[in-house]
């Protein structure tokens, strides 16, 4: 059910210094691209959405995690790539799974494929993965992608045989995330370097996330209704670095909502939402099927769900719904 706030779906970047406000500041762009993903879009997904591409000359499905940054790739899945020293050392850590990545940046071009024939090239460093460990109660702050013995998942074991995941979020290097190397330059969706159909490359670099897919670039035309938020800056030198957007909730009709930021994140199929004692929302125990711990709170069905973006007051975009329907 959306509310009477104006509902955006799409994740809006600008590559600008000060954030784009309206669509008026993109009248001077035109160059975009489609790139549609590979299955159908529908509520009832349980994976992560895809898109259609290339490194090197090896076609790939891409899934698209708008809730981290940054290429992942197993080792062999490149075999031309050949690692060594003068190649830096990473890791990126996914809570969501207690997945930790290690391996070796390489800055590699990956083709993107649109849905007219056209395509779109990005230059990133990639993380080419070595190894990967599970490691519940991994340090996201001081570990520094080592995985103490105590805490490493004796009982599960994996190659880095078919790793492959494509981190396009912003905001997400910041202390505690466990994705150190999470910077702008890392996010190909915002580093084209080239379109097939264009002689010369004059880009918005930015993007937008629908369910129909994802557009490459800008425009007045791609960007039409959209409503705007003004986003900070995170510490850093690059413009791009973008911090979080804000956002309000509360639960049926309480008169004291929480500010909070948002993640909007396709990379996982359901929502966490933080309860505190001073807001304690209606919840249930559950049995947990990835312990520790035993059980998880969910919010009690029936309850009424609200968002603004950034808050009630302004209300520039906003949706809410009854958990269970």
């Amino acid at each position: 059910m959306l509310s009477t706030y104006r509902t955006v779906l799409a994740c809006l970047l600008s590559s600008t210094a000060l954030a784009a406000t309206s669509a008026d500041d993109l009248s001077k762009f035109s160059q975009t691209i489609f790139l549609p993903w590979t299955s159908p879009f529908s509520r009832a997904s349980t994976y992560t959405p895809s898109v259609r591409g290339s490194i090197l000359g090896k076609s790939f499905d891409f899934p698209i995690d708008t809730g981290s940054t940054g290429v992942l790739i197993s080792a062999s899945l490149l075999p031309s790539v050949k690692l060594g020293d003068q190649n830096p050392t990473g890791w990126e850590f996914l809570d969501s799974s207690d997945i930790l990545y290690n391996g070796r940046f390489v800055e590699l071009d990956i083709s993107f494929f649109g849905s007219n024939g056209d395509q779109a090239t990005s230059r990133v460093p990639v993380l080419v993965v070595t190894k990967i460990v599970k490691c519940p109660g991994y340090d996201v702050t001081n570990g520094n992608g080592v995985c103490p013995p105590e805490k490493l998942d004796q009982k599960w074991s994996q190659t880095p045989r078919t790793v492959l995941y494509m981190g396009v979020g912003f905001g997400r290097n910041v202390p505690g995330s466990g994705i150190p190397y999470g910077t702008p330059d890392h996010n190909p969706f915002i580093n084209v370097v080239r379109l097939s159909k264009q002689k010369e490359l004059s880009i918005q670099q930015g993007y937008t996330v629908s369910t129909n897919g994802v557009y490459l670039g800008l425009t007045e035309g791609n960007t039409k209704g959209a409503v705007w938020q003004q986003l900070q800056n995170m510490a850093g030198s690059d413009p791009r670095a973008w911090a979080p957007p804000l956002v309000s909730f509360k639960y049926d009709d309480s008169n004291n909502p929480v500010q909070a930021q948002a993640l909007i994140d396709t990379g996982v199929t359901q929502m966490y939402i933080q309860s505190t004692p001073e807001y304690p929302l209606p919840n249930v125990a559950t049995p947990n099927p990835n312990p520790p711990p035993g059980e998880l709170r969910r919010v009690k069905p029936g309850t009424k769900l609200s968002f603004a973006f950034p808050d009630f007051k302004v209300g520039e975009a906003g949706y809410d719904f009854v958990v269970g329907d």
